[in-house]
């Protein structure tokens, strides 16, 4: 990313990428929900660099950075000196655009889309030819722009402009990189058997635009990061973008993705409340686990007890505990949750079918469902009709703070994963948090996805609500005491590469 294009020799190479340099990170989007971005941003500054993290306002960023944007002085020695240095080396401009309202008829639509790119150009515009240049921060100029697709209009014509605008005036000329996550004209909506013709015309005009404008901007770009191999052979093929400014860099964990210790659940479960916020979990705290004489039940929590033994506090799991499956969601159509809701519905149907017969052998499952987004208000009232009627199964939404999203997942016996690539080339970087954690993942399958889950290896692949039911029934049963398959699955997640090695 650093090299100049001059026959310089190794050592003056090598001198050259020992300078710190200043790197861009562009989001067009809430910087606290590109994970991806975040990580090359802490990976950047661990190798002295300058970093100015650009996106919108919104959630907080993960704490490593976090920490290094605030003035907090109560922090350990060794953390405090991490902070203050990527302090020194970081800046983060956030944008707020503005968001004109959205009309349902023809006529508000064609007034909203035009408003609401006028409004995204003059904020990045603004934060580029502007705020960046105040060199308060951050004296040097920008040696590179590492810009995330999608979206890609307007950013990466923007970005391309700033560059060459740089050239023009006589500076250095920023590198521009574009790190591909998806394709942006595939984010578009594509046309059903049930749209109109004109509407087919329309929508099918706009993905072709789209995608001319991607190819041609995407010529333009020094170098390329995707994020499976399959993407990048696409972009060969499609985009004509490929040779050795290419690369795969998968996503990975880092290592504040790990198994949560017993002593860092029971505080988390404690704290979060679950059966003290949710009445429907009453029941299942007051069936307390049998104990030995001398152990006196202090603390409890759904899944952690807190027992006196000889005058000494002790944190177990309970034995009773329920299986914690963890699903994290956008809302949106590209991850239909409702496929999840059926396969709980017929999982419930096959512990009641299989309990007449023999005494139930399967645990409570309580289900978690973290993120937001534009489906979740239409589905929160399904979830709560869903617990009124199943009494072995229980759904729950919960928005937490970067720091306990990790803490969260660590304790789940299970994950389950919903996404849906509109490329059919990216993979879902929630499957890898779990992986960091050592969950195992129930994933919908699409192509591509074997590049990270395996079926049958690391976890289960299914297609279908009824066959996920089937996959839960046979991993679930006998928990918490026969987890066979699960923990093989584990030995198989254990030892991935890390981010930080990876980068």
């Amino acid at each position: 990313l650093w090299y100049d294009g001059t026959n310089n020799t190794m050592n003056n190479s090598l001198e050259m990428m020992e300078k710190k340099k200043h790197v861009v990170v562009v989001v067009l989007g809430d910087i606290g929900r590109s994970p991806r971005m975040q990580y090359h941003t802490l990976s950047l500054l661990e190798h002295g660099h300058y970093v100015t993290l650009i996106g919108y306002v919104g959630e907080r960023l993960i704490p490593a950075l976090e920490k290094s944007t605030s003035d907090d002085d109560n922090t350990h020695s060794s953390t405090a000196t991490a902070t203050k240095k990527y302090h020194q080396n970081l800046r983060v401009l956030r944008m707020k655009p503005h968001l004109p309202s959205k009309l349902n008829n023809i006529t508000g639509r064609l007034f909203y889309y035009p408003l609401r790119l006028i409004s995204l150009m003059y904020c990045l515009f603004y934060t580029l030819w502007i705020q960046l240049q105040d060199r308060t921060t951050i004296s040097i100029p920008v040696d590179v722009i590492l810009v995330q697709n999608p979206p890609s209009v307007p950013t990466l014509l923007l970005v391309y402009l700033y560059c060459v605008w740089e050239g023009l005036l006589g500076r250095k000329r920023p590198r521009f990189v574009i790190d591909w996550h998806n394709l942006g004209f595939t984010m578009f909506e594509s046309p059903t058997q049930q749209t109109s013709f004109l509407r087919i015309i329309i929508l099918t005009s706009i993905r072709t635009i789209a995608k001319s404008y991607e190819r041609i901007l995407a010529a333009m770009a020094d170098a390329h990061l995707t994020v499976t191999h399959a993407m990048e052979v696409w972009l060969g093929e499609h985009f004509n973008v490929h040779g050795a400014n290419v690369r795969v860099l998968y996503d990975k964990p880092p290592m504040l993705f790990r198994p949560t210790t017993i002593d860092e659940e029971h505080e988390l479960f404690q704290r979060l409340d679950l059966e003290g916020e949710n009445e429907q979990l009453h029941g299942w705290l007051d069936h307390v686990d049998e104990m030995h004489e001398e152990q006196t039940p202090s603390e409890q929590t759904l899944f952690t007890k807190c027992s006196l033994q000889n005058s000494e506090q002790i944190i177990q799991p309970r034995q009773n505990r329920p299986a914690l499956l963890v699903s994290s969601t956008s809302w949106t159509p590209d991850e239909d949750f409702s496929v999840l809701l059926e396969a709980l519905e017929k999982l419930h149907t096959l512990i009641m079918n299989a309990s007449k017969s023999t005494p139930s052998s399967f645990p409570n499952i309580l289900v978690v469902v973290t993120g937001k987004g534009p489906q979740k208000e239409y589905f929160l009232p399904l979830l709560h009709k869903f617990n009124e009627q199943h009494q072995y199964i229980k759904i729950i939404t919960l928005w937490l703070e970067a720091s306990d999203y990790p803490k969260l997942l660590g304790c789940a016996t299970l994950g389950v994963c919903l996404h849906t690539s509109t490329s059919g080339l990216d993979l879902p970087m929630k499957v890898l948090d779990m992986f960091g954690c050592q969950v195992p993942v129930c994933a919908i399958g699409f192509d591509c996805l074997d590049e990270l889950v395996k079926d049958g290896v690391n976890g289960r692949v299914f297609c279908d609500g009824e066959e996920l039911s089937r996959q839960l029934f046979d991993l679930l049963k006998g928990y918490p005491l026969e987890d066979v398959k699960m923990e093989r699955y584990r030995q198989n997640i254990r030892g991935m590469t890390r981010w930080r090695e990876n980068w």
